[in-house]
């Protein structure tokens, strides 16, 4: 397509809007021009590879990103200004010019890199610049191909159906040549021809080499993002189940589509090509050295880390004796799944098949997870020398009672289905555990008898974190003293509401096992978001294969339970079969809940929840629960006042409109092609 949107070809109409790529610092400002930034080989690369930037601004795993909107974990109220928890509470503006709203900015923002990419293949013909060879034009190309796929679902991810943008044109583009939005289908085949370009390129690598290279585009990459591409159109929202039945374009058709946004008919062919797609992924990682990391890579990083020696397999676990074969396994199985989020290539972690990379910066400590460790610990770890204050985390990224309750037991069931763990009436009463002679009674039944998932991503009242993160020795969690990490209002100044616990627990994910503060130095490694690994497409095709065993497809039930196994047996529980599967706990069911308990965190749980058609079921008003360590406002409350299920302090809601992101209205007015999302 030759036409665009004149919003969209504004910030390339002028060379100085173009300072976001990084290939523009060749020259001051004013002086820059397309000449200078093709004038040798490095800053052509500069400038294309720039452009992956967009892989770490949306990281998936940054908590404050719009993936953490789901109901994984809150944060404190006094937080919201600076991220986007307006979504949550149901406010999403179509008014980009409100700070907190910087989600519809993204529109924007994905689009001018899609600009960006449109651009620099335009100067590349255009100067054909000598020293490159053809081989190095056809992998520039390759990857403008991925970055433009790459964005396009981003866009179409958040704010749906959206205008194709195939080349660059001019800013002076007719308003009547103005893009509408394309049928999703339409714009899910643009996509996957896309990745199919780039994966066509032979000078495209195959798989990662821990060099400059590393985070760009590989063929093992293609291969995940196309599969992850169809399963999402496979979806319910996409297939069939769109809530707003009547929305189409007025002014804009889409070849062999019409009108038509959305297809409102189930179409089971989309499963099939999905699970194509997803088996042809795995095949193609496993080939380039991907694979899951083990129980051995564990004990190596453990040595490696130096971790002590009574805590080889990582800290305390109330009620597993670690001194037995099995408890000793189990331990490890809790060290390996931390491992899993908390190490990076370099590390031997083999499971990472694309990672938002350093050129993405999105906050003060740089991309990354340090933000969000630093937002997850406890506010006092360690005294300084002086005596006088402490090391602080921020107390504040809290996981809900929800996720809490749905991670498994250790027999790999939900709790409230395991006739061997605590009767649901007992749950958050005392457990009477000891660590030795050490008093435990602050652990309640729930957090007893869990899988080690649980373990490894989640700290609660009374439980150690470390193994060495004070002075080489564990921290014992104290979330009801005020003294401590319990609720103090004068850590903040609207009345206690900032850096506080707000549920009774926090997040232990990308906190890695040797982390420690001393009362001088604090050493916080920072690893890269996950964007996709191993273990997704492990879960991506047992959906696809259980979705097709739910529509009839009787020989799909066992290569579903075959892959989700993969997955259930590393992580430590054990393995399904058919006889599992009941009219109570379907196979889609056990899908829907390994990916909440193995991708936690990881930016998964927001789009499951929308591409499924199921969030008003649990990202309502009062739906986020969590145990009263913030809620009543008590200090130093006693277990039982602690120990209370409450609804969670802040004004939550769902709208059916949420299921997609608005586009700004300015957008839209500018535009007579382009219409808002249904609701709005």
């Amino acid at each position: 397509m030759k036409t665009i949107c004149k919003s969209i070809l504004a910030p390339l109409a002028a060379l100085a809007l173009l300072s976001g790529c990084d290939y523009l610092d060749v020259a001051p400002a004013k002086q820059a021009t397309f000449e200078d930034a093709m004038k040798d080989k490095a800053h052509v690369e500069g400038w294309i590879y720039s452009c992956y930037k967009t892989v770490g601004t949306t990281a998936p795993g940054y908590a404050f990103n719009l993936e953490g909107s789901a109901d994984e974990f809150v944060a404190p109220k006094a937080w919201w200004a600076n991220t986007v928890y307006l979504h949550p509470i149901g406010y999403a503006t179509v008014s980009g010019a409100h700070d907190s709203n910087r989600v519809i900015k993204w529109w924007q923002e994905l689009y001018g890199t899609i600009g960006h990419v449109h651009l620099f293949l335009r100067e590349l013909e255009r100067q054909n610049p000598p020293f490159l060879t053809e081989d190095d034009k056809a992998l520039y190309r390759a990857h403008a191909a991925f970055i433009k796929a790459f964005n396009y679902f981003k866009i179409l991810t958040y704010f749906g159906p959206c205008p194709i943008i195939d080349e660059y044109v001019a800013s002076d583009t007719p308003i009547e040549r103005f893009p509408g939005r394309m049928h999703f289908d339409y714009c899910i085949d643009y996509i996957c021809g896309l990745l199919d370009q780039a994966a066509a390129c032979p000078q495209m690598p195959s798989g990662y080499e821990l060099n400059p290279t590393y985070g760009r585009a590989n063929k093992t990459v293609i291969a995940a993002l196309k599969a992850r591409v169809l399963l999402y159109a496979a979806s319910d929202l996409w297939n069939g189940k769109f809530p707003y039945p009547t929305w189409r374009n007025e002014n804009w058709t889409t070849p062999g589509y019409g009108e038509e946004l959305v297809s409102h008919t189930f179409d089971l062919g989309k499963w099939k090509r999905a699970k194509t797609a997803c088996e042809e992924a795995i095949a193609i990682a496993k080939a380039n050295g991907r694979e899951m990391l083990t129980i051995d890579d564990a004990r190596n990083f453990a040595k490696r880390d130096q971790l002590p020696e009574a805590y080889q397999s990582g800290c305390w676990i109330p009620g597993i004796d670690t001194s037995t074969e099995e408890g000793e396994e189990f331990a490890y199985r809790v060290l390996l799944m931390r491992y899993v989020a908390a190490s990076n290539e370099e590390d031997g972690n083999r499971e990472l098949i694309f990672t938002a990379n350093d050129m993405g910066a999105t906050n003060i400590f740089g991309q990354g997870t340090k933000e969000n460790v630093l937002s997850s610990l406890p506010r006092k770890i360690v005294k300084r020398n002086s005596g006088n204050s402490y090391q602080m985390g921020f107390c504040g990224i809290s996981p809900t009672l929800n996720a809490v309750e749905a991670f498994y037991t250790k027999d790999g069931k939900l709790p409230k289905n395991d006739p061997a763990f605590a009767p649901e009436s007992e749950w958050l009463t005392s457990a009477g555990i000891k660590k030795g002679t050490e008093d435990r009674s602050e652990i309640i039944r729930l957090n007893v008898d869990r899988e080690p998932r649980f373990y490894a991503w989640i700290n609660f009242d009374g439980c150690d974190i470390g193994p060495k993160i004070v002075n080489g020795q564990p921290l014992r969690l104290n979330l009801h003293s005020s003294a401590y990490s319990g609720y103090n209002p004068s850590t903040g100044d609207d009345g206690g509401g900032d850096n506080q616990c707000q549920t009774g627990y926090l997040s232990n994910k990308w906190v890695a096992p040797k982390i420690q503060w001393t009362p001088d130095k604090n050493d916080i490694p920072n690893y890269l978001y996950a964007v996709i690994r191993m273990a997704e497409l492990y879960l991506n095709l047992a959906e696809c294969c259980a979705e097709l065993s739910m529509n009839g497809e009787g020989g799909e039930l066992q290569p579903a339970l075959e892959n989700l196994n993969v997955v259930r047996e590393r992580a430590g529980i054990p393995a399904l079969t058919a006889a599992d599967c009941t009219g109570d706990m379907t196979i889609r069911d056990w899908v829907r809940a390994e990916r909440r308990n193995e991708l936690f965190m990881e930016g998964h749980r927001y789009h499951d929840l929308r591409r499924w058609v199921v969030a008003d079921r649990y990202l309502g008003a009062g739906m986020r629960e969590g145990l009263d360590s913030f809620v009543s406002r008590i200090i130093d409350p006693t277990p039982e006042q602690f120990n209370t299920r409450v609804k969670v302090d802040g004004d939550y809601a769902w709208h059916n409109r949420l299921y997609l992101m608005p586009v700004d209205n300015y957008e839209v007015y500018r535009n007579p092609q382009m219409i808002q999302a249904p609701g709005y």
